[in-house]
């Protein structure tokens, strides 16, 4: 089932204070997507998620869950699993136990008993939890807990999966086998995902688009690879070596660094970010060059060429592609600047003495 938000806003009122949680938000997500949906803290995403999990009303605009209304909210929470981001389990019965909590969930969504005892004890026996089937939740570890809920979103085997922080307090191999499963249901079921988390290997290996949501707006919407290129450091270490230029006099000459820059902007395209002597007395450099003209692959063949063309040798030459949680950082730095350069503008405009008219 396919995600549609037109013109999505929600505001409130805090303190006084009016709060654009959204602001004018519109795209499409397709059936069978899994989107990764990040923003620093206040962005607006759980805001965003729980409106198509109509568990919030929009101010204004609308979204639709395979052409229908989440102001529809019994249709739609046929169609949608949920998990928002509480590893406390409050959203679970605490005097019930693991098995009557899910037992109860489901049987809200009219699957047949039988039906629904299988898919649970598939589940807890996936997530190793079979033995606490019997617990009374407010026994339960946070983990346990986390897993209760998402296995509570995941037995109803729902076209749309909303995930806010899903593995939360999970440990390492629960982690692992929580990103198999959903992979698994996003394959062969054709789930559509919306994942948000803070857990960028997370949101790396599992999604094939990005939603980045800041202040309330849309501001990026591309692929994981293509956000990390364009938002994070990419560059070329290399440690190599090149003959000394000649020299006046007895003076032992060293490699100019804007000469040997200039060879690498002209020829290969690409901006040295460091350069320094790894080894002066046998003329050895270790540089960081960024691809700026040509792709990555082609910028280190250019940079190889010029190198042994100048009968120089390279001893070391290694892709440098920055993570997911790298390039994030880097795009909350650029967004940071950009709105001090903003409000620097403004001030600049409204500290000028208007002119008079003549």
């Amino acid at each position: 089932m396919s995600i549609e938000i037109s013109n999505l806003c929600k505001h409130y009122t805090k303190k006084g204070k009016e709060i654009r949680a959204l602001e004018n938000i519109s795209l499409n997500v397709a059936e069978g997507e899994f989107v990764g949906l990040l923003g620093p803290n206040g962005a607006g995403k759980t805001t965003l998620s729980k409106i198509l999990s109509t568990l919030l009303l929009p101010t204004s605009g609308d979204a639709y869950i395979d052409g229908i209304s989440v102001l529809e909210d019994k249709k739609i929470r046929s169609m949608v699993g949920s998990v928002f981001g509480e590893s406390g389990g409050r959203s679970l019965y605490y005097r019930l136990s693991v098995k009557d909590n899910l037992l109860f969930y489901g049987t809200l969504y009219g699957i047949r008993k039988t039906e629904i005892k299988k898919r649970i004890n598939s589940l807890l026996n996936y997530f190793d939890l079979t033995e606490k089937k019997d617990s009374l939740v407010m026994k339960l570890s946070t983990g346990m807990k986390a897993k209760v809920l998402l296995i509570r979103a995941l037995i109803t085997f729902p076209k749309i999966l909303l995930l806010d922080e899903p593995t939360l307090g999970f440990d390492a191999e629960s982690s692992e086998k929580a990103k198999d499963l959903l992979l698994e249901f996003n394959k062969e079921f054709g789930t559509t995902v919306l994942l948000t988390s803070h857990n960028f290997s997370e949101i790396d290996e599992l999604t094939s688009r990005l939603i980045l949501i800041d202040d309330g707006n849309l501001v990026q919407d591309c692929s994981p690879d293509l956000f990390k290129r364009a938002a994070g450091h990419q560059y070329v270490h290399i440690i190599f070596s090149l003959p000394p230029l000649p020299s006046d006099g007895l003076r032992i000459s060293k490699l100019p660094t804007e000469i040997f820059s200039k060879m690498i902007n002209d020829s290969a395209g690409a901006e040295i970010i460091s350069l320094d002597p790894h080894d002066s007395h046998n003329f050895i450099y270790e540089a960081k060059i960024k691809p700026i003209s040509y792709a990555f692959n082609e910028t280190i063949s250019r940079i190889t060429v010029l190198i042994l063309r100048a009968r120089g040798e390279i001893f070391q030459i290694v892709p440098h592609m920055p993570s997911l949680k790298e390039s994030f950082l880097s795009f909350l730095e650029i967004n940071k600047q950009k709105e001090r350069v903003h409000n620097k503008t403004i001030e600049e405009i409204f500290a000028m003495p208007l002119r008079e008219e003549e």
